[in-house]
């Protein structure tokens, strides 16, 4: 029986990237036969890859000119200041934030999930009212349903096939950049590619795969599977990142964004993953000897897995759907 209704607000695009909608997603999955749950996301073209994503995944999409009321907001925007919190908090009832930057003076939510790996560390930079719960580290980690059931890799000491993911878009024609560095070595490179990707990306993967054998294209699979018949991962850091930890498969993970830096510095301290440097900085030269060490290194690759295992919960998202189900009690 549905206990009332829930929006979730958040937008995604070719641009901004899928992030923010692929985990709000998980949560929604989770919560649907408790929720009747809608999205609110913002309007105009810009967005209209994201809202169709939404759609297509069963939930009805409403602009805030036309959103209906709802009993529970979940919130997931870099958008957010201080008093948009608050005036959502008073309109909704209930506010749940998803956050990754630990940035503003003052939080006024009921519960906020942060789940990044060194979230745990950064507790003290949480301003909120007393009743509100934090949802810290890789312990609430958003991995969708096919990875929750997924078996972790088996490391080898040989390396064959090496992973390009870029989640689901590639604004920054990353994937390709860093193809044309380590394309001649003798490995299988096997690249998920999305819809998401710009035409331009489209084409040169295309072009790239046509004059290397070595390099295989692969239009929306199922990355849990590929990432199981995988020895090395190079990708953006983001979801992907957790979602790659979750199988113990070794990453060099690229930053992106600016505000990714911080996570994948303490990823490298911690033995979580290798930071393969920011995506405009990346030299060819340092690259390239960056990846071929770490496939030659047998007991690196070992450690790695191990530790990216022990980091991440696997069934994060259930712990979420239990305090939410709480603050219903």
């Amino acid at each position: 029986m549905k206990i009332g209704t829930m929006a979730i607000m958040c937008s995604g695009s070719l641009t901004i990237g899928m992030g923010h909608i692929t985990r709000t997603l998980v949560i929604a999955e989770k919560l649907k036969n408790n929720f009747d749950i809608y999205y609110i996301c913002k309007k105009g073209a810009e967005y209209k890859y994201g809202t169709d994503f939404i759609k297509d995944a069963g939930y009805t999409v409403y602009y805030k000119e036309t959103a209906p009321t709802a009993d529970i907001l979940l919130l997931d925007s870099y958008d957010a200041n201080e008093t948009t919190l608050s005036y959502l908090r008073k309109t909704y009832g209930k506010l749940i934030y998803i956050d990754d930057l630990a940035a503003l003076s003052f939080y006024d939510c009921d519960i906020i999930i942060n789940k990044d790996f060194m979230a745990k560390n950064i507790r003290h930079k949480y301003n909120t009212p007393p009743e509100c719960e934090l949802l810290l580290g890789a312990d609430y980690a958003l991995l969708r349903e096919e990875f929750q059931k997924a078996l972790p890799i088996t490391i080898k000491k040989d390396v064959k096939n090496v992973l390009i993911t870029m989640g689901g878009t590639d604004p920054k024609n990353t994937s390709v950049k860093i193809l044309n560095i380590i394309k001649n070595t003798n490995f299988v490179f096997n690249v998920a590619v999305s819809n998401g990707f710009s035409e331009k990306t489209k084409n040169e993967l295309n072009l790239l795969s046509k004059e290397n054998k070595n390099i295989i294209l692969h239009q929306n699979p199922k990355m849990s599977k590929l990432m199981s018949q995988s020895d090395i991962a190079i990708t953006a850091c983001g979801g992907t990142t957790q979602e790659i930890a979750s199988m113990g498969l070794p990453q060099i993970a690229i930053a992106v964004a600016g505000n990714q830096k911080h996570q994948l510095r303490f990823g490298e301290e911690n033995d979580i993953f290798i930071y393969g440097g920011n995506d405009s900085e990346i030299k060819t030269e340092d690259f390239l000897n960056l990846f071929i060490s770490l496939s030659k290194d047998y007991e690196r690759r070992k450690n790695l897995s191990e530790k990216q295992k022990k980091a991440i919960n696997k069934n994060g998202v259930n712990y979420i759907k239990k305090v939410i189900l709480n603050h219903f009690q």
